[in-house]
């Protein structure tokens, strides 16, 4: 199942429609946001850095992370990203670096994804403080099994509910839980009210997501790789603001 999102905007002027959808969902999708000669540009540039033939799979890598690649210029730097980034973050996210993650083919017939979304920021040390908005676009097209991005709709409402009954747990301590070592991320890809989705679509599609959005990766069972480009953005006040649990989901936010 594909994500569904409404119709793509200007750059920088989302609709309230398009506003709106976000904050019930959690995501909204932009179709063909990015311009084809930049996506062309970015993929010489990925192949040019692997310096193998990006026509003979039997000379690429199985790395998931590319080390030592970024593209050029960074996606958070393109301006349509960096308006609509302005307009939900009402100026005050800051980012637009991120990173390339490659799902490589070869992981077989069967697809079967994760059951548990994970929300971000959350490493060995526990919350690092401040990441508000996550960005993901294609640098080739994703049919439905080929590895995209897969999330939870909605599932941003339930973390936050999870999160306003145990305050605490927002620095990390949530894997303290007696139940973590048997339930793991579940304890809140579970609450979702909605069942996960993939992100499939053209090389272009960027699909913007909340922080509290459950997500992970999933088997890429098709012929082609999942070059999947991400973007994050920190709030400017992180410091101050990064163990507040607000009532307002909504509260350092622009929208």
């Amino acid at each position: 199942m594909s994500a569904v999102a409404p119709d793509t905007p200007s750059p920088g002027d989302l609709t309230q429609d398009q506003i709106t959808y976000f904050k019930e969902q959690g995501y909204l999708i932009l179709r063909n946001f990015i311009d084809p000669a930049q996506i062309e540009s970015w993929r010489d540039q990925f192949w040019k850095h692997l310096d193998v033939d990006a026509d003979d799979p039997s000379t690429w890598p199985d790395s998931y992370v590319i080390e030592g690649f970024t593209t050029e210029p960074l996606m958070g730097h393109l301006p349509q990203v960096a308006a609509v980034v302005d307009q939900l973050g009402g100026g005050k996210f800051n980012g637009g670096g991120g990173s390339m993650l490659v799902k490589w083919p070869g992981e077989g017939p069967e697809w079967a994804p994760s059951n548990s979304g994970h929300i971000e920021d959350y490493g060995p040390g526990g919350w690092s403080g401040g990441f508000m908005l996550g960005a993901t676009t294609y640098l080739h097209d994703i049919e439905a099994r080929g590895g995209g991005f897969y999330f939870w709709p909605q599932s941003h409402l339930t973390t936050h509910d999870y999160f306003l009954e145990f305050p605490t747990h927002i620095d990390g301590s949530f894997n303290k839980r007696a139940d973590w070592e048997e339930r793991s991320w579940c304890i809140f890809s579970d609450r979702s009210p909605q069942a996960p989705v993939e992100f499939i679509g053209g090389a272009g599609d960027v699909i913007f997501w909340h922080c509290f959005l459950c997500h992970t990766g999933s088997p890429n069972t098709r012929p082609v790789p999942r070059t999947g480009v991400f973007s994050d953005w920190r709030h400017a006040d992180r410091e101050e603001m990064r163990y507040d649990v607000p009532r307002d989901l909504w509260k350092y936010w622009g929208i």
